[in-house]
C-alpha cells in the first residue's frame, strides 16, 4: 500500500494530493469518501506517518467555532478584525461553519479535546472578542489517528516523492504533477483529474536569530515549495505582505504558547513585570504593541510565569513540554531555567509566509479552488487567514470533497 511498483515512472489517478501532513490526509480521506471508486494518490516528500507541522502532536486547537461559544458570523468578525479588515470573508466563513463537524469527527478518531463536568468542549478565551481555545491532553496523538484512517480507506500512499513541478494541459487546466524520489532519485510523472497541494507554509523565508538553519519557527521542511509550485502553473497568490512574524521564545525559537499558557494567567510582560499587551492572540495590532515594547526602552520582553501557583506551572510544562515539542523542556533545563522562578525572556522570529497563523498564500475560494481549474490548496499554504490546525483539517475536507466531485465530471 505505501509504495508504489517498483521502477514505476507514470501513475494515473482521479484526485492527487500533494503533502501528507495535516491538511492533505483529510483531503485525501474526504476524496475516498466521497467515491470510493475514485484512484485517490497522497504523495509525501517524507513519510505520512510522521510528516508535517503536526508530527509530533499539537497543543490543542486555536480556532474551535463551537455552538454555544461562538457562531461563523461572529468568528468571521474576529478574523476581520485581526487581520485589519483586509480578508476574503467567503472562505473564513465556510470554514467556521463547517469546523465543528469535523472536531466532532477527529473526537470519534479518539483525539481527547478538553471537556468540562457535562461533557462539553471546555473552550478557553484568549482572542479579542470570542473564545475559541480548546485545549487537546492527548495532543501527541493526532497524526497517529489520522493515519490510521488513511489506512482504514486504504488510500494508496506514495512516500519519499518529493513534488517538483505541477503539469497542465493545452488549456490551462491542471493535469497531474512530477515528483522525484529523496532517496533514489527515481523520476515520476502523476497525471490526475484535479490536484490538491497541501504543503504547508513558507517557514524558511527568513533564517532565525539563533543561525540553526533548521531552527525555524514553522517545520524546516515546509520550505515554500507548493507556493512556487502553485505560482509556476499560474495560480494567484494573496496577502503575501501580510507575512509572519511571532513572538517566540528566545534562543529556542519555539511558540511563547500564548495560547496556551494565557488561560492559566501567564501573559506577555515587558522587564518591569508589567503587561503590556491587549490581547495575545495574533494581529498585526499585538506584533506593533510588542515591537514598540522593545523600542521604549522597556525591553526585553518576557513571558511571565512566576506569579502562578506551582501546580498550575506544572500543568503548563505537561502541555508544553511534552506535546508538539518536546525539546523545550531540555532547552530550559540545560539553560537553568524555571518558570517558578523567573520571567523567561522573548524575541521575534524570522519573518514566513503561513496563512494559518496570517493571511499569506496561495488564493482559494469558499471551496478551496485556486485561479487555475481543477487545482485546489489547502492548509498553512492556502489564504484562508489565520485557519490553523483545524483550518487545515475543515478546509482539506472541502478541497477533498469538492475535488472528488469535480474529476468524476472531467474525462
Amino acid at each position: 500500500m505505501d509504495n508504489f511498483v517498483e521502477g514505476l515512472s507514470e501513475v494515473t489517478c482521479d484526485v492527487l494530493v500533494i503533502g501528507g501532513g495535516t491538511a492533505g490526509p483529510m483531503a485525501a480521506l474526504k476524496a475516498k469518501q466521497k467515491n470510493p471508486a475514485l484512484n485517490v494518490v497522497l504523495l509525501e516528500k517524507a513519510n505520512v506517518k510522521r510528516s508535517g507541522a503536526i508530527c509530533m502532536g499539537m497543543d490543542g486547537l486555536n480556532n474551535a467555532v463551537v455552538p454555544g461559544y461562538a457562531t461563523p458570523e461572529q468568528y468571521t468578525k474576529e478574523i476581520t478584525i485581526a487581520n485589519d479588515g483586509i480578508v476574503d470573508q467567503a472562505p473564513v466563513f465556510k470554514y467556521a461553519s463547517r469546523c465543528y463537524d469535523i472536531i466532532q469527527e477527529l473526537d470519534r478518531f479518539g483525539i481527547r479535546f478538553q471537556k468540562n463536568a457535562n461533557g462539553d468542549f471546555d473552550l478557553k478565551k484568549v482572542h479579542h472578542l470570542g473564545t475559541y481555545v480548546l485545549p487537546m491532553p492527548n495532543g501527541d496523538t493526532v497524526k497517529k489517528a489520522l493515519y490510521r484512517q488513511i489506512k482504514r480507506e486504504r488510500i494508496l500512499v506514495s512516500n519519499r516523492f518529493m513534488a517538483t513541478r505541477l503539469l497542465t494541459a493545452s488549456d490551462g487546466r491542471i493535469a497531474g504533477a512530477t515528483a522525484v524520489n529523496t532517496r533514489t532519485a527515481e523520476f515520476l510523472v502523476l497525471r490526475a483529474k484535479t490536484v490538491i497541494l497541501c504543503m504547508g507554509a513558507a517557514g524558511r523565508l527568513g533564517l532565525p536569530h539563533s543561525g540553526y538553519l533548521f531552527g525555524t519557527y514553522e517545520n524546516p521542511t515546509n520550505s515554500g515549495d507548493g507556493y512556487a509550485m502553485a505560482y509556476h502553473a499560474g495560480a494567484a497568490l494573496a496577502n503575501l505582505e501580510c507575512y509572519q512574524i511571532n513572538p517566540l521564545i528566545k534562543d529556542y525559537n519555539g511558540p511563547a504558547c500564548a495560547y496556551v499558557a494565557g488561560p492559566f494567567g501567564a501573559y506577555t510582560a515587558n522587564s518591569e513585570g508589567n503587561r503590556f499587551i491587549e490581547s495575545d492572540y495574533w494581529s498585526g495590532q499585538m506584533m506593533q504593541e510588542f515591537y514598540h515594547e522593545l523600542q521604549s526602552g522597556k525591553g526585553p520582553v518576557f513571558l511571565k510565569l512566576n506569579h502562578l501557583h506551582a501546580d498550575t506551572v506544572g500543568e503548563i510544562e505537561e502541555i508544553l513540554h511534552k506535546v508538539e515539542r518536546p525539546s523545550r523542556g531540555r532547552f530550559h533545563q540545560a539553560r537553568g531555567t524555571d518558570y517558578r522562578e523567573k520571567m523567561i525572556e522573548m524575541h521575534i522570529s524570522e519573518i514566513g509566509f503561513c496563512s494559518g497563523h496570517s493571511a499569506s498564500g496561495v488564493f482559494v475560494d469558499e471551496f478551496a479552488r485556486t485561479t487555475v481549474p481543477g487545482l485546489y490548496a489547502a492548509g498553512d499554504m492556502a489564504s484562508v487567514p489565520h485557519n490553523y490546525m483545524l483550518g487545515a483539517f475543515t478546509n482539506g475536507a472541502v478541497a477533498g470533497e469538492h475535488a472528488a466531485e469535480v474529476a468524476l465530471e472531467t474525462n
